[in-house]
């Protein structure tokens, strides 16, 4: 979800701070477009106040702390998590859902047409399905296919 984020926020003229380890994961966001990659495993706080020291407008949350991230939203910003919140919800933060409606569907297709490039990094036949969750557990860079 991340990489088809970061290709939307881009294509849309948003300036992005995206999160990776450093190496592989960094190239691999730097390649969809993001303007800074900071390191999640590292001060996560300094690095992204050094970039924005009043804090982002908006935070796309689909891994990490919930509530370290609502930490680094500038005045007035706005998150939206696919992975809600246990507890009182921080300022700012909207639980997000899947709302496969004709008019979401038909502004990504749309937004799909604009070289939205789906990074495939190994495909399995339908036999090794199990296989493919496994690695799928295992934290993989772009995503993974079964052809069927």
């Amino acid at each position: 979800a991340g990489a088809i984020a970061v290709q939307y926020a881009a294509g849309a003229g948003a300036r992005g701070i995206a999160t990776a380890r450093p190496g592989a994961a960094t190239d691999f966001v730097r390649e969809l477009g993001v303007d800074h990659v900071v390191d999640h495993t590292a001060d996560l706080d300094g690095q992204v106040r050094e970039i924005a020291p009043e804090g982002v407008p908006a935070i796309i949350h689909l891994a990490g702390d919930v509530v370290q991230l609502a930490g680094l939203l500038a005045a007035g910003g706005k998150m939206s998590t696919t992975l809600g919140f246990a507890g009182d919800q921080p300022d700012g933060v909207i639980a997000v859902n899947a709302d496969p409606s004709t008019d979401i569907l038909a502004r990504l297709a749309a937004g799909a047409a604009r070289d939205l490039h789906v990074p495939i990094t190994r495909t399995y036949a339908l036999a090794d399905a199990p296989q493919a969750l496994t690695d799928f557990t295992t934290g993989n860079l772009g995503k993974l296919a079964i052809t069927i």
